[in-house]
């Protein structure tokens, strides 16, 4: 019988925000995992913390934007299983009024920008699972 060793789970909470027909995406710092890559405000959830305050944590952090929880919207939860680890991927919507200036966490990111769905799908530059997403949440 061989042990087989169980592949970490991590949670992960990442947020599309929306204005007119777009949403922001970051782009990954080079020296960072998966650098130079594209994908969603996001971020792992802490022990002991919510999906929602994950994500509204991660965006102020990443964006220097806060969000009001009412306008929070979740979408679905997808699981992606990779090579390495199982990501449970909680994904949310905030629709807003209008964009809002980007503030970046220059440690983490480098660029954003706004781009329709079809515009980030075609990319060939996006963090792993990022194509999934948009097509299990219908943007691509």
């Amino acid at each position: 019988m061989h042990n087989i060793e169980e592949k970490p789970k991590i949670k992960v909470a990442g947020c599309f925000l929306e204005h007119d027909g777009r949403f922001l995406i970051l782009q990954r710092c080079p020296g960072k995992s998966q650098g130079g890559k594209w994908g969603l405000p996001a971020g792992r959830v802490e022990q002991g913390e919510t999906e929602r305050d994950a994500v509204i944590r991660e965006i102020r952090e990443e964006t220097g934007f806060s969000i009001p929880l009412e306008k929070l919207e979740f979408l679905q939860e997808i699981v992606f299983e990779f090579p390495q680890k199982t990501t449970d991927f909680f994904v949310y919507r905030v629709r807003l009024g209008s964009r809002f200036k980007v503030s970046l966490e220059l440690q983490e990111h480098q660029a954003c920008a706004w781009v329709t769905g079809e515009e980030c799908y075609a990319r060939d530059d996006l963090i792993n699972g990022v194509h999934g997403l948009l097509e299990k949440t219908g943007y691509a």
